[in-house]
This record gives C-alpha cells, sequence and structure tokens, in this order.
C-alpha cells in the first residue's frame, strides 16, 4: 500500500475491506445478480409504490400533447425507425401495443427507473463493494429530484441517456479491473450506439467527462496522464459527432429557444454570472430535494441571495480541490454533478440554467457519495447499525417526497397548481395553467390566467395567443382579433394565430384577407392538416 495516501483514502478502503467483488466480469456480475435478486426485487416493489400516482396519470400540456399524442411518427412503427431514436422507438412499440396509452408509457417509465437503479447498484458494486452499493440504491431509487424524468413521459430520454451512460462506465469499469480488452470495445460500442439513437439535445457528450472523472478519481490513486490511450476511443466518437451533429443541434436548439420558449440567447446573463445560480441550484435540489418545480424562472434573486449563491460555488470549488489530495473519491463524486449537466454551463444558452431531470445521472454518483459518508460515520464512531437507520430514515423522507411529488405529475392542474406554489413569477405556468381551464370550459379562469402570463412577460405570444383564441370560443370575435394579431406581431411564426385569423375571416367571407392569413401559416407548417384543409376550401372558392 502506498504510504503517502491520506487517512481518509484509508477510511474508504476500509469500508469496502472484503466486500468488493474478487475477480470482475460478466460472470461475477451475473452471480452478484442472481445472490441479490431479493435486494432487487424489494427495489423494484419500492420504486412502483413511491411512485404509483403516476399509474393511472394522464398526458401533460408539457409536451406531450405535441411531442406524443399527436406526433404520428409515433403510431407507425416503420415510420419511427427511421429516426434511429431510441426513446421514440420504444415509444412507438408501446403505441403499437397498447395504443397511445398514458398508463402505458408511465409502467414503462417506472420500469426505465429500475433498470437504472439496478445499473447504479452494479456500478457502485464494482467501484466500492456490497455495502456501499446497497445503500447508494436505494437512495437513487427513492431519490426526489428524480421524479421530474419520470413522472414526465416527454423527459423519458433522460432515464434512456443514463441506461447508456451507466452500461458504458460498467464495461470500462470492467476492462479496467482486468485489463480484458474486449470491455473497452463493449463500452466503445454502447458510447457509439448512444450518440446514434439518444443524442438529443447533446447531452450523450456529457458521457466521456464522467466516464474520465470515474477513472482518474474513483479507479486510480493519483491523476494518471497515461491513461489517455484508454479513452482514444471515446475521444474519436465524440469528435465526428461534434462535426457531425452540434453546429446543427446548437442551432435548432437555440432557434427553438427563441421561438418557442421566448429565451433572448443573444442578451441572456453572461455566463460568468449564471455560474454561481446553476452551480448551486444543482447542489441545493441535489441535496435538499425538498421544494421541487418544472420552471425555476420569475425567481426573485436579492443581491444577498446572489452573494449566497457566489459564497457556495466557491465554497464547493475550494472543497473539491482540498478533498482533491485528502479524498479523491469525495472528490470525484462531487465534481460529476457540474459534469453531468455540463450543458447548462454553455456561453450560448443551450439548456436550462436549473432543471430537476438534468439531474438524474448525477444523483447516482450523490447517492454514491452519501452511502460513503454514511458508512464512514458509522465506521470512525463505531455506531452499530448507524448505517440501517440513518439509510432507512432517508429513504423514508425520500419516499415520501417522491410519492407526493408524483402526484403533481398525474394531471396538467395538479402540476400546475404545484409549480405556481413554488414559482409563482413563472409566466409560463400560468399560460399552461389557463390551458387546463379553457380544456374544463372554465374560460373566464383561463383568460385570468392568461393576462396574469401576459403581465409577467409582456411578449410571449403564446399566451397573448391563447387570450384570442379564449375570446373566439366564448364568441367575442372583435376581442379574439385583437389579441390573435398582437400575437403575431409579437412572435411571426406562431401558425397558429395565422390560421386562426384565417378561420374568421372566412367566417366573414372575406376571403381575400382568410388567403393572405392561411398562406402565411402553410408557410410557417405546411404539414398541419387543420391549415390544409383551409387551403382546399379557399381554392374551391376561387382563391
Amino acid at each position: 500500500m502506498n504510504g503517502n495516501r491520506s487517512k481518509k483514502q484509508v477510511n474508504t478502503e476500509n469500508i469496502i475491506k472484503g466486500d468488493a467483488p474478487e475477480a470482475y466480469g460478466i460472470k461475477e456480475i451475473w452471480e452478484f445478480i442472481r445472490s441479490n435478486f431479493v435486494i432487487l426485487f424489494i427495489l423494484g416493489g419500492l420504486i412502483f409504490l413511491i411512485y404509483a400516482p403516476l399509474i393511472n396519470g394522464q398526458f401533460l400540456n408539457l409536451d406531450d400533447q405535441n411531442g406524443l399524442v399527436l406526433n404520428k411518427p409515433l403510431y407507425s412503427l416503420t415510420e419511427t425507425l427511421k429516426f434511429l431514436d431510441a426513446p421514440a422507438i420504444a415509444t412507438s412499440i408501446i403505441v403499437h401495443l397498447f395504443g397511445m396509452n398514458s398508463t402505458a408509457l408511465h409502467v414503462f417509465s417506472i420500469l426505465l427507473h429500475i433498470i437504472c437503479t439496478t445499473l447504479v447498484f452494479i456500478l457502485t458494486y464494482l467501484l466500492f463493494g456490497k455495502k456501499v452499493s446497497l445503500i447508494a440504491a436505494f437512495l437513487f431509487a427513492t431519490q426526489p429530484v428524480n421524479t421530474e424524468a419520470i413522472g414526465w413521459l416527454s423527459g423519458m430520454g433522460y432515464p434512456f441517456k443514463t441506461v447508456a451512460i451507466l452500461l458504458m462506465l460498467i464495461f470500462y469499469v470492467l476492462f479496467r479491473k482486468n485489463k480484458k480488452i474486449w470491455y473497452l470495445i463493449v463500452s466503445s460500442i454502447v458510447y457509439l450506439a448512444s450518440q446514434i439513437t439518444v443524442r438529443g439535445g447533446g447531452w450523450m457528450f456529457i458521457a466521456p467527462f464522467l466516464l474520465v472523472i470515474v477513472d482518474q478519481f474513483l479507479i486510480e490513486k493519483k491523476i494518471e496522464f497515461k491513461n489517455i490511450k484508454y479513452y482514444t476511443p471515446y475521444i474519436v466518437i465524440s469528435l465526428i459527432f461534434v462535426v457531425m451533429l452540434v453546429p446543427g443541434l446548437f442551432k435548432q436548439r437555440i432557434i427553438d429557444l427563441n421561438t418557442l420558449y421566448y429565451v433572448d440567447t443573444e442578451s441572456a446573463t453572461p455566463l460568468i454570472n449564471r455560474i454561481p445560480y446553476t452551480t448551486y441550484m444543482a447542489y441545493k435540489l441535489i441535496a435538499f430535494p425538498l421544494t421541487l418545480t418544472v420552471y425555476h424562472e420569475g425567481e426573485i434573486i436579492t443581491g444577498a441571495g446572489y452573494a449566497f449563491m457566489i459564497a457556495v460555488t466557491v465554497a464547493i470549488i475550494f472543497g473539491i480541490a482540498y478533498l482533491w489530495k485528502k479524498d479523491r473519491v469525495i472528490a470525484g463524486l462531487l465534481l460529476t454533478i457540474p459534469f453531468s449537466i455540463l450543458p447548462s454551463y454553455s456561453p450560448v444558452i443551450i439548456a436550462w440554467t436549473a432543471a430537476e431531470r438534468y439531474l438524474y445521472i448525477g444523483s447516482a454518483f450523490f447517492s454514491m457519495g452519501l452511502a460513503i459518508l454514511i458508512l464512514r460515520i458509522e465506521e470512525k464512531k463505531k455506531w452499530k447499525q448507524f448505517a440501517t437507520v440513518v439509510t432507512i430514515v432517508l429513504c423514508l423522507l425520500y419516499s415520501i417526497r417522491t410519492f407526493t411529488r408524483s402526484f403533481d405529475f398525474k394531471n396538467s392542474k395538479n402540476l400546475w397548481l404545484a409549480t405556481k406554489k413554488v414559482s409563482p413569477y413563472s409566466y409560463r405556468v400560468y399560460n399552461n395553467l389557463g390551458d387546463v381551464y379553457s380544456n374544463e370550459g372554465d374560460y373566464e379562469l383561463a383568460i385570468e390566467a392568461f393576462k396574469r402570463s401576459v403581465a409577467l412577460k409582456p411578449d410571449y405570444a403564446d399566451a397573448v395567443h391563447n387570450i384570442g383564441f379564449t375570446y373566439l370560443q366564448i364568441g367575442d370575435v372583435a376581442k379574439a382579433k385583437k389579441y390573435l394579431q398582437q400575437s403575431i406581431d409579437i412572435n411571426p411564426r406562431l401558425h397558429q394565430s395565422w390560421y386562426k385569423m384565417a378561420r374568421i375571416f372566412m367566417a366573414e367571407k372575406n376571403y381575400q384577407e382568410a388567403q393572405k392569413y392561411i398562406s402565411k401559416a402553410f408557410e410557417l407548417n405546411p404539414k398541419d392538416e387543420a391549415v390544409q384543409q383551409v387551403m382546399t376550401e379557399l381554392k374551391t372558392l376561387g382563391y
């Protein structure tokens, strides 16, 4: 044993002494799974229990309608296969078997979480042994911050990416432990396949960074530059996909943020000012997952509050630097959290500055670190059953919060009422809540919610459009035209407003104006069948 290693580093080894596998390979992993089948069964049952409210949950008006229900290619497996997108293909298979059924999709999402938990169990075992893996798996299974990635069907891509990353890491660790090259080849193939099938948003590019952290901090005892040769396959694959995909992905993402989500990427807060907020929120959400919300916009950050975020960020940076030599394992596990949300640190905004679903993979490493700390305290203080009691208490608290949070994702109304409590200044929450009221036929409350959204963000064309459409539904055509035209003036790419204005002019028999508006709607979205129908009607009338 290296005499220069610190006492804390030795403590980490004492925790897993005699507990780590004696040999590393597929055979040993299979034996580990077989011998722990009861534990995995309990984990699966626990996950189904705490996510039970989702089983009869509905599609949400949070991308589920357009991304799933109205997404025609999903109804054809042949069409979906052309896109080589794993989440879409899985969804299409479920639709083929059960129809566009929210219950079937929610059950599949829960099963994905069980798979991820099993992989966390295996990876942690390979790295730290049985004791740590057992605690980490239960913490990850019940972690409340993961609810958004599991409860929101349109966020299913994040568990898919996590499955790919964990598999890649498991095979890489197997390679490092027994030096059999074919494990490195399999790990590289998993990464290559993931870049092809779960590349959405470019999030798979975080995988090589996490692999380097695992290698240099959780496997090695000091920085080993010679290990760069092991990273070559991942570097080559990444460079190929950077050249092929990133320019298009970034361009499309920026367009989407500007036109669909009204994020002005040019006048957005500079990166240097965003770093403290993003870093603070990541560690806060994952360490204290009590106050959870889909939207983190509109938060009022005082000078003192921002100074506190800076202080926490600086403390984290210096803490990791201090632990770099004192406790490499904890330093490495702390590092995985910011690297798991790397797109949020992009100089040009391509991701939200804070989102719970982004932390899904990071929560796995956080759970490992927390498990190690719990076992260290038990060992140091000689408190018998300390780890068992603390793990049960934490999992109980986590489970209660996850169970209650699952109710928020049960339907749109639950989600937006819950979100409004935590994010009362989010313009999007009121727009979505107005949509719920409109669907319920409560047009007065709908207009009130939409107007509240516009009051918070006057250039939010979607809410302005929705005000106009609601007035159209209750027969106030004058106000409908006023707001629909206003939404067009704000966002000329909003084809729905052009279409509805064309419909109004059709009803007024002003076919010339109808032709002007429907032509623009067709230019913006030529695949919209409703737009095509109006075009056909006008052609029949000679326009």
